[in-house]
Parts: C-alpha cells; structure tokens; sequence
C-alpha cells in the first residue's frame, strides 16, 4: 500500500512508508528456506509476500484456496524465477494459512477468512483513491489521532508541515463483511525469531513505532468518503469495520498477526473536515482551541 504526494505535498509519502529498510536485514535471499520468521526482511522480499497475496485476491480469494494445486505452481513459479526454489514449500504453506485462517474483527463481529470472501463484489485488491487536501496542518492531524487512538500513547513526533494539493493512494484490500467496510493492509515487518513474537502489544508498538497510525486513518477516511457518496443511508457507526493490519511472518501465531481497530467516528469526521479546510465544529470532541 502506498500514495503519490502531489507536487504540492512533498512530505505526504512518509504517511504511507510501510517497512522502513532495515540495515541489519541480509540483502541476499538464503537458498535454503525455513519457516516464515526466517524468511529475509526488507523491501524486496516484503513486496514478493505482498505480490502473493495480490496474485491471490486477483484470481480469487475463495477459488485460490479450494486450489492447492494451482496455489503451489504459482508460488513455485514466482519463486524459481528469483532462484528461490528452497522456500516454495514454505511459502506455499504460508499462503495456504493466510488464506484459510478466519480473521476476528470487531467483537460483534463473526470471524471471516479471507477465502471466505467469495460474493461478486465484496472485496477490492488495490483500490485506488484520491482525495483533495487543503492547507492541512500535519501536527494537528497527529493531534487528532493522538487524541483519538491507542489510548494517547506516546508516539514519534510528526514533522510540521502542510500537506496541500491531491493524495492519491492505494490499499491493500478493502472488504465487506456482514454489511460493516474494512480496510486491510499486509505488513511484512519482522517482530521477532518465533511466533510469540506477535503479540498484541508488539503489534501495536510496531504500529505506533512507524506512525501506522496515520496511514490506516487516511485509508478510513478514503472509504467512508467514498461509503458517503454511494450509500443514501451510509452511517459510519453502522457501516464503518474499522482497520485490520495483517503482519504477514506472525499468522501462525495465537493473534494470527491480525490487528484489528476502529477509531471514533468523531476523528474521522474531524479529519473530513480538517481535509477539506473547514474549521472543525465546537460540538466535535476533536475540535481544538
């Protein structure tokens, strides 16, 4: 997932950095696999575990995986072409569990996997969006998220800027489920050498640690914009299921790697406005002084 700033803007693409390069990480792929956890770290092998998934949703989540066959020549062809025969097996099992593990959501929420998502319609891979930003004030926006998310944990400070001109972005998935809208987004990140090291807490640290805050709030913001201009009675409370960050090496873990939140529709509301260089209203709880 990622955006391109407009010229206007140039700060706005560190709002969608996903895994920072990592100086320690090898920059060669081991021939050999292992499990997942050994799976090299950075940007190329994250964007191969992406592309997997990416493949999957393009040919169907629920028909990729009733397929095992055809899930393991795609991976065995995607890894041979990088000489990366060694890890086909378990990248194809890696795969297979993604696809295959129900995700918990909210908690009135039934769990979905996501070959479960098998209705026309009911999800998108990718899906694009733009959306104007005018004069907004970056330290305010933090403000605001600050405010309204992971209880006010502390969090590296945002540089002081003023983002203006067209966000153009993309998002990992976007799905219904059970009439509610989510975003999802794959994180590649390595948290640890096993899967206790996918915890809920050092998920979270790992979100507020690379400001993965303000990306999923602008993926909400993008779809409840577009959930308001194609559903006469859109509500957020009603139709809004909130963020889901799958962090893709920890899915065999008991948290499955899956982060689940649901900010306030205040905040989004706020951000609405704050986008669109209104003032924000006094009877808003985001509204500052």
């Amino acid at each position: 997932a990622g955006a391109d700033e407009s010229p206007d803007s140039p700060q706005a693409q560190k709002l969608f950095d996903d895994e920072r390069l990592d100086p320690e990480a090898p920059r060669d792929i081991l021939v050999s696999g292992g499990d997942i956890h050994r799976f090299p770290r950075g940007p190329n092998p994250g964007t191969f575990l992406h592309g997997l998934l990416e493949w999957a949703g393009n040919e169907g989540f629920a028909n990729t995986a009733r397929d095992p066959i055809e899930l393991e020549s795609a991976v065995a062809r995607r890894c041979n072409r990088r000489g990366w025969k060694g890890w086909i097996n378990t990248l194809r099992d890696w795969l297979q569990q993604m696809l295959n593990m129900p995700l918990r959501l909210s908690p009135d929420s039934t769990p979905v996997a996501l070959g479960d998502l098998d209705q026309p319609n009911q999800y998108r891979v990718e899906m694009e969006f733009w959306f104007a930003s005018t004069h907004v004030n970056v330290a305010q926006m933090d403000a605001l998220v600050r405010r309204f998310t992971h209880d006010n944990a502390p969090r590296a400070a945002t540089e002081t800027v003023s983002l203006n001109g067209m966000f153009k972005g993309f998002i990992d998935l976007t799905f219904e489920h059970e009439g509610r809208y989510y975003v999802a987004d794959y994180k590649s990140n390595w948290l640890g050498s096993d899967d206790d090291a996918y915890t809920d807490l050092a998920m979270e640290t790992a979100i507020l640690d690379n400001r993965y805050d303000l990306q999923y709030v602008l993926y909400l913001l993008a779809l409840h914009r577009q959930l308001k201009t194609r559903m006469a009675d859109y509500d957020y409370d009603q139709h809004m299921g909130g963020a889901l960050y799958l962090f893709l090496r920890g899915s065999r873990s008991a948290s499955q790697g899956a982060y689940f939140t649901r900010p306030p529709r205040e905040l989004i509301e706020s951000l609405d406005l704050l986008f669109q260089g209104k003032p924000l209203t006094p009877d808003l709880p985001g509204a500052l002084a």
